[in-house]
């Protein structure tokens, strides 16, 4: 495909919001180009004004370390714009392939950058999208700053870039007073790059989180962990310089230029501000990556069950304390060692304790017909018919001890010794002796 009759497009580098990029020819000077054109889109009206800006600002600058654009203009119904062609990838490229990378490589890719921020600013140009994809590294090393797509040039609004309420950008990048949806000048490109050389040393973004808003109120309220505690080596005066650079308060910021001139190799406690009024103590580690608020969530349901489960154990203790057996058709005597008091007339002295207590844990025991001799205490009453013995009183609840072998209640306390309804099996006839 030729462009303009001049432009010879080749195979495709990339594709972005906006538009897509070819590798190309300048068939007129012989030198390789990279051709932007702009996408069909009726969904962003505004594409095409942003197109515009880009060649324009771009087109004020002329420094090694900006992409320089050599032409623009229509084709077909959008437009194009040919650029210097860069081949060495991007900073995410670089950053994807080897991890976080060594202080001294983050530090001359940011300075570089830093150097192409100032050449813009000098111009008055914000460049507004600052990342590292929107920094490319030649075969040589040098770093470029690319795709002014969005950004402010000196007596051009941003009003026709947005719609009411929009912010645009990257929201992992995007400095306090950008994301305060306020006016935002050369400050929040210092920001935006301070984000970058975060992510170089540790490998993610100082603000992540599920959900853009989320991130939003972290660039504004919250304060990034310290890089020097999971990489020991990054303390000192590159820590402080990178804080400095991730101060809340625009003012508090270096500039472009100075980053660019070694202000991460010498910045002091002096020379940076803390991070945002919210700085944590120096000892508080790096947040882990997301999502952290799942892990908190599965610490308190782990918690919940735990309290649950030691509810249920300690519910279980009071309950077989109780020494409660289930009902059963046992209509004998039976006393328990907590409970049992001695007739005013008779024992049973060949009945022992242990005795005693195997008559509650049996499910059934054999009726056993005490002689007349022999009355068990505290035996409940069976029938309606019983009378009380002639030599005995008659048995009432004078504590507030349960008695604990009753057979008519499920329930772990009994009813009071009283007559009632009869338990006794048909047929049966009360033992003899009994109250």
């Amino acid at each position: 495909m030729l462009v303009a009759e001049r432009y010879r497009l080749g195979a495709s580098m990339g594709r972005g919001g906006m538009g897509e990029v070819f590798r190309g020819t300048d068939e007129q000077l012989g030198r390789p180009v990279a051709v932007k054109l702009l996408l069909p889109s009726d969904k962003d009206p505004r594409a095409a004004e942003r197109f515009h800006r880009e060649a324009r600002a771009a087109a004020r600058l002329n420094d090694p370390h900006v992409v320089a654009v050599y032409d623009f203009g229509n084709h077909g119904d959008g437009f194009f714009l040919a650029m210097e062609l860069v081949e060495g990838g991007s900073v995410a490229d670089e950053l994807a392939e080897k991890g976080p990378l060594p202080k001294d490589r983050a530090i001359d890719l940011i300075e570089q950058s830093a150097a192409g921020l100032a050449a813009a600013h000098e111009q008055d140009v914000v460049h507004r999208d600052v990342k590292p994809s929107n920094l490319l590294l030649t075969t040589e090393g040098t770093v470029k700053v690319a795709d002014f797509g969005i950004a402010h040039v000196p007596e051009e609004g941003a009003s026709t870039l947005t719609g009411t309420g929009q912010i645009i950008g990257s929201v992992h990048y995007l400095a306090p007073e950008r994301a305060r949806g306020e006016r935002s000048g050369k400050p929040a490109d210092v920001y935006a790059l301070g984000c970058v050389l975060y992510q170089l040393v540790t490998g993610r973004p100082p603000f992540t989180a599920d959900h853009p808003t989320a991130i939003l109120y972290q660039h504004v309220d919250a304060s990034p962990g310290q890089p020097s505690l999971i990489r020991p080596e990054l303390g000192g005066s590159f820590e402080i310089g990178l804080l400095g650079m991730l101060s809340k308060d625009p003012a508090d910021r270096p500039s472009a230029e100075e980053v660019a001139g070694g202000y991460l190799r010498t910045a002091s406690v002096g020379t940076a501000a803390p991070a945002g009024p919210e700085t944590t103590s120096p000892l508080e580690p790096l947040p882990p990556p997301p999502p952290n608020h799942k892990r908190r969530n599965a610490l308190l349901i782990g918690l919940i069950a735990a309290l649950a489960t030691a509810a249920a154990v300690m519910a279980g203790f009071i309950l077989n304390g109780n020494d409660t057996p289930p009902p059963t058709t046992d209509v004998g005597p039976q006393t328990t060692p907590s409970t049992a008091r001695p007739s005013p007339t008779t024992t049973d002295p060949s009945r022992s304790a242990t005795e005693n207590q195997q008559s509650q844990t049996t499910k059934t025991q054999p009726t056993r017909s005490p002689s007349p001799s022999r009355t068990p205490s505290e035996t409940p009453s069976t029938t309606p018919s019983e009378t009380p013995s002639p030599t005995e009183p008659t048995q009432t609840s004078t504590t507030s001890e349960p008695t604990q072998s009753t057979p008519t209640s499920p329930s772990n306390t009994p009813p009071p010794e009283t007559n009632s309804p009869s338990t006794q099996p048909s047929g049966t006839p009360p033992p003899p002796g009994a109250e």
